[in-house]
């Protein structure tokens, strides 16, 4: 006998099929069971005689993972209002059993004529009355069509194959003939679906797509809640849905956040792998002043939170057993390399793994490694696990997107509140670095900052700013700036004090910075939107702590440098003063930080301190350097020598190195970040040797125009260079690594001469003259046609070609037309 489909809200979703009967949007419907309440069936874990010994609430066979149950989906059955989500994460949901039916939706197709028929065995029959399954996911039907059930990775599925015997009858009187059904044997068979997975929902699901019974939209629809996967994807996409996001809601009172990527981020800005974490002097501190349990655990415990690994790699702790060594970034070692930290981050040695904090501070349940051996290459854990066994795939690296585990945060057992405590800094981002952190000293003397960014310079900073509040009056500010540690020194890093309009990434500005190079400049921008300026000249051979002070009278600014005697009494020296008008009447006064890289650098700053009236002591009076200082990097080279360019534009740029060839150069660079096409010129008045080796000048020693693709030792580049005695070099390097190659040389060499460097595209092409006002450009060497990335380094290369030894190109009029922007002299 036919059984018609049930007349409740939770089978039906779309109101009713071509017969008037109640139907699922998606022509398939599902039960899942959370009990097994039925003895001795040899099925779940109720299987016994005795019911009072193990049948009260136990669990059914378990032949899926729970996802998530969105509380809105059984809304019309279950009687809950409400948008909630109801997550599982790592099958901890216990056993949960389901199974379901599909069917065609042409309503004479006898799957779809018999649902309710197999509905009844599913449901009824041979769980309930077989096995003894009972009992719904909370929040959720315990049957119902598929769009309105849970969340799941499986199904398991029951189709039926019927017979039909009709009956006709035809009467001679009347003519007529009349039909109907005299016997039906329906069978119930585990479904046949595609790729031949059998017992599968999905796959039934499946073959009923590919037979033309069903659309693919409710074949997809479906698919959404039975994911024939995994859970992360699907929980992901329904947290997004609802604008939710997986995090760790750790408890602040207990734990400070030290370093967290994607959604376990809360340090500084969000800006994709460019993380804000604990400086190294910061975490050497905290660890070893401020965390608990330092009589158990005097070196700290790091604590590991994942939100997309397996089960028991989600939570990790690091014991540390020996001191961290000064100078050594252990963060940086744990986020970003797959080493043992140069022999300072040895497990058995150094640190130790556990699964729980308690085991952690007792020293009890210690990890094992598989064959006693840590594999640094797989950051933090090694591949180790509580029993030994081998887990891959388990780490994170910082720079690695996803990562490869995406949802990561480490934390150490102090309060946020206590010790070190964060405070606000903004991130100028004028170009893509710019993030970091600032930590507060509990007495508010010392502040530990980090800070991203490409650099305070050109049209646009990018870098870490503490600045609390607009000052309106005149103003003396002071600060020590002490140690610096990164990963990555820069010559053309920074840190000190800024006084800056606003908070745009081209607002006028008056600093004076302590730089990677030891020394003090004082720089700014005149007006909101020029390009950056160096005031005086720099300062070099700086000790590793200065003082910095700025005061501001009307519009003059006063920029000082000083140094501290055993008595604690600070000598100021005047740096420079200049009148400043475009800064205007108010401002913001604070500390800036920019590592001048992709990778932070961490400032220790004593003492900071604004004063409407302090004035400062006499300062005494010294010899500045004659010219002031351009930005440049030394790739793979000796930092010897200078760069020095003078308010008329004349430039002097001196430098070592051992050749720019082969696959690696050695040399000096004076370089700027541009995008999109560019033109660079320069004329080249002399090319000199070293005076200290009687004007020693190697017949391949090189000075030029370069456009290069990144700063690595190795990379793509196109330039043109006066050379020793060869004359005009053309030169390339056309992939990352490969050897370098060059069209031919000029046979003369007379000074001057002009040198012209252009990119279209990605066609990159050279020119010279001798005479300025003569017939124009000549083409020089091969053009070439190079993919570099979208923003490159251009500038001037020198190379002396020989270790040990200087040379020095001595030019005017250097100059970068970048797209449309006009033409700049880049001079003081």
């Amino acid at each position: 006998k036919k059984t018609e489909w049930p007349k409740l809200p939770n089978f039906a979703s779309s109101g009713t099929d071509s017969h008037g009967q109640p139907t699922c949007t998606t022509s398939a419907a599902m039960c899942c069971w959370t009990k097994d309440r039925q003895a001795a069936d040899n099925n779940g874990n109720c299987n016994r005689n005795t019911y009072s010994e193990n049948c009260v609430d136990s669990n059914p066979g378990d032949n899926t993972d729970l996802c998530f149950v969105d509380l809105e989906r059984g809304e019309a059955s279950t009687g809950n209002s409400g948008d909630g989500l109801v997550a599982f994460p790592d099958d901890d949901e216990g056993a949960i059993h389901c199974h379901g039916l599909a069917w065609a939706n042409d309503v004479d197709d006898s799957s779809a004529r018999y649902k309710g028929n197999n509905l009844f065995f599913v449901s009824m029959y041979d769980h309930m009355y077989q096995r003894g399954y009972v009992e719904n996911v909370p929040g959720a039907p315990m049957c119902g069509c598929v769009e309105q059930m849970p969340t799941v990775t499986r199904s398991d599925c029951t189709e039926i194959d019927a017979t039909e015997r009709f009956k006709i009858t035809y009467d001679s009187t009347t003519n007529e003939i009349e039909g109907s059904i005299a016997l039906v044997d329906i069978n119930f068979n585990a479904c046949q679906g595609i790729n031949h997975r059998n017992n599968d929902l999905w796959a039934y699901m499946g073959r009923l797509f590919y037979e033309g019974k069903i659309k693919n939209t409710q074949w997809g629809e479906a698919g959404r809640i039975i994911t024939n996967s995994d859970c992360d994807y699907a929980v992901e996409e329904a947290l997004s849905k609802k604008a939710l996001e997986p995090g760790y809601d750790y408890d602040v009172s207990q734990w400070t956040n030290i370093a967290g990527r994607d959604n376990f981020n809360v340090n500084g800005d969000i800006n994709e792998l460019q993380v804000a974490t604990f400086g190294a002097e910061a975490l050497r501190l905290a660890m070893t002043t401020q965390t608990a349990n330092l009589a158990e655990a005097p070196h700290g415990i790091i604590r590991r939170m994942c939100a997309t690994c397996d089960p028991n790699m989600k939570e990790i702790f690091y014991r540390r057993l020996t001191p961290i060594p000064a100078g050594y970034d252990l963060l940086y070692n744990i986020l970003h390399q797959r080493n043992d930290g140069g022999g300072n981050n040895r497990w058995n040695e150094d640190f130790h793994l556990y699964s729980t904090y308690e085991d952690a501070v007792n020293d009890e349940n210690r990890w094992l490694c598989p064959n006693n051996s840590f594999n640094y290459g797989a950051p933090f854990y090694g591949e180790c696990s509580p029993d030994g066994q081998r887990v891959r795939d388990q780490y994170s690296i910082f720079s690695w997107s996803p990562g490869p585990r995406a949802h990561v945060g480490y934390y150490i057992a102090k309060g946020e509140e206590e010790g070190l405590v964060k405070v606000d800094t903004h991130s100028i981002r004028g170009r893509d670095h710019a993030n970091g952190m600032a930590l507060e000293s509990g007495d508010g003397k010392t502040i530990y900052m980090t800070g991203h960014g490409r650099d305070i310079w050109s049209y646009d900073d990018d870098f870490n700013f503490k600045a609390d509040d607009i000052v309106e009056a005149d103003f003396t500010a002071v600060v020590k700036v002490g140690a610096q540690s990164t990963a990555s020194p820069q010559s053309w890093s920074k840190s000190g004090l800024m006084v800056r309009t606003d908070l745009d990434t081209n607002s006028a500005h008056l600093s004076i910075f302590r730089t990677g190079l030891k020394w003090i400049c004082t720089q700014g921008r005149r007006n909101k939107g020029e390009y950056s300026r160096t005031f005086g000249n720099c300062v070099e051979n700086q000790p590793d702590a200065n003082w910095l002070k700025i005061e501001k009278r009307l519009d003059e600014y006063t920029t000082f440098y000083g140094m501290e005697g055993a008595d604690g009494e600070i000598t100021w020296t005047k740096h420079t003063s200049e009148e400043l008008v475009g800064i205007g009447d108010s401002s913001y006064v604070g500390l800036a930080v920019s590592s001048a890289s992709y990778w932070q650098l961490e400032t220790v700053f004593e003492d900071f301190e604004i004063s409407q009236y302090y004035f400062p002591s006499a300062a005494p009076s010294i010899s500045l350097a004659p010219t002031m200082l351009a930005p440049f990097t030394d790739i793979n080279n000796l930092d010897l020598g200078r760069v020095a360019q003078s308010s008329a534009g004349s430039w002097d740029v001196t430098s070592s190195g051992s050749d720019i060839w082969g696959s690696s150069d050695s040399f000096r660079f004076v370089n700027y970040t541009v995008s999109g096409d560019v033109t660079i010129e320069m004329k080249v008045n002399a090319f000199e040797g070293d005076p200290d080796h009687n004007g020693y000048l190697y017949s391949w020693a090189k000075a030029g125009l370069m456009m290069r693709d990144t700063m690595g030792n190795n990379a793509m580049h196109y330039s043109l260079f006066v050379t020793g005695t060869q004359g005009l070099a053309n030169q390339w390097r056309e992939c990352t690594g490969c050897n370098s190659g060059h069209s031919r040389t000029h046979p003369d060499n007379p000074r001057p001469v002009w040198l012209q460097v252009k990119k279209v595209g990605n066609v990159f092409t050279s020119y010279f003259k001798y005479d300025e006002e003569g017939a124009g450009w000549t083409q020089f060497g091969a053009t070439k046609t190079m993919d570099f990335g979208s923003e490159i380094s251009v500038g001037i290369a020198v190379t002396s070609n020989s270790w040990g030894k200087v040379v020095t190109l001595s030019g005017t009029d250097f100059s970068v037309e970048e797209n449309d922007v006009p033409a700049r002299k880049l001079r003081a």
